[in-house]
């Protein structure tokens, strides 16, 4: 019988820089140490250091680095895991003190993306951003292999060093200007629904709020639905009400998702940012603090890329696993937080709320059709 395969280890830390927090940064490590769960990787030990200031060459002050460094001999771990967003120079230094592979909350999201990658733009969004994740790296890298050996005015050395740095460069390009292609072609088909009289509805929110399932029981399809984080990479589509609203399922949101990754995914939100309608899915099964956590910086994402608060609907899913003393909780304590926005209650699974949901959704867009008829079209 072959011998299983022993899953990763992993020390997990952060730098932890307000010092009156004594709730978020527990829920912060809890989702990193889910995410590397995704990836197979067990965290077997926390590390978390109180300081006002990062510094500049270790994030952790140098006493903290010994302490990590001394679990690292003792444990043996494959990995140390940053919260934290590491610098090129904190990366390299800590990489040769503590003797093993250094990743960030970044670089776990990227390998996440990788691992669910499955059509040609999520491939090229996930190399164009690891690439320039990774760029500071390799030019730190390189300098540090090459310039040693510089002989005089453009040397050996030097030359080598430029000549790499030029390489990703030119690969850079390229996949931008693939991107761009994809993104024109986007544009226009946008542009054609909307001039055709159509309208877009935007399915988003986190991961795991069950954005696909309730695309599927409101469109009939079957699209691949998973507990684990970033199943949908690229926008799912459908149409309803005779071809004139376009039914979206886009990727989903992390906590403290880094721009940078957002900028890559543009293509992807280009959907949600022109979208007449946006469908902001909340797992109502979530603990009440977490989804107003997670509803509050939803918003804020949504408000940074564009999207105006009066297009949102609020869709709080799952109900069927909540009592309704526990749901009336979490919707008393997301009134503060929405205020004018519009909530619906529903569960993709049972279909109960979905007649309300697309009663609200087309009395919005201006739609005829009675939902009735719309949702007799609907299997659950």
């Amino acid at each position: 019988m072959p011998r299983r395969r022993e899953r990763r280890r992993a020390i997990t830390v952060m730098l932890k820089t307000d010092v009156h927090d004594h709730v978020m940064f527990k829920i912060r490590m809890a989702e990193l140490e889910s995410l590397l769960d995704t990836l197979g990787v067990a965290t077997i030990h926390r590390v978390i250091q109180v300081r006002r200031r990062p510094t500049t060459n270790f994030l952790l002050g140098r006493g903290k680095v010994e302490e990590v460094r001394a679990l690292v001999r003792k444990l043996s771990p494959d990995m140390v895991v940053f919260y934290n967003v590491l610098s090129s120079k904190q990366r390299w230094n800590l990489e040769r003190v503590l003797r093993t592979e250094v990743l960030d909350r970044y670089d776990v999201t990227l390998r996440i993306f990788r691992m669910a990658a499955r059509d040609i733009l999520s491939k090229l969004q996930i190399e164009l951003a690891e690439l320039s994740r990774s760029f500071p790296d390799i030019k730190l890298a390189a300098r540090m292999k090459y310039m040693r050996v510089k002989a005089g005015f453009r040397g050996g050395g030097e030359y080598a060093y430029h000549s790499q740095l030029r390489a990703v460069q030119r690969r850079m390009k390229v996949l931008r200007d693939k991107i761009a292609k994809l993104t024109r072609d986007k544009l226009l088909r946008i542009e054609r629904i909307k001039r055709e009289g159509g309208s877009i509805v935007s399915l988003t929110g986190y991961y795991n709020a069950g954005k696909t399932s309730l695309f599927n029981a409101l469109t009939g399809m079957r699209k691949p639905v998973s507990p684990e984080p970033f199943t949908t990479l690229s926008s799912k589509y459908a149409s309803l009400a005779g071809g004139r609203v376009y039914l979206v399922d886009t990727i989903g949101f992390v906590l403290d998702l880094d721009p940078r990754l957002i900028q890559s995914f543009n293509l992807n939100l280009l959907d949600v940012i022109n979208s007449s309608i946006v469908l902001l899915v909340a797992d109502v099964s979530d603990s009440a603090e977490m989804i107003r956590i997670k509803t509050r910086e939803a918003l804020e994402i949504l408000e940074r890329i564009g999207v105006p608060r009066d297009s949102l609907i609020l869709v709080l899913n799952k109900v069927d696993l909540v009592d309704e003393r526990a749901l009336a909780v979490r919707v008393a304590s997301l009134r503060e937080e929405v205020r004018d926005i519009p909530m619906v209650l529903v569960s993709a699974k049972s279909g109960f709320g979905l007649e309300d949901l697309v009663h609200s959704l087309f009395e919005r867009l201006g739609e005829r059709e009675s939902p009735s008829e719309i949702v007799s079209n609907i299997e659950i």
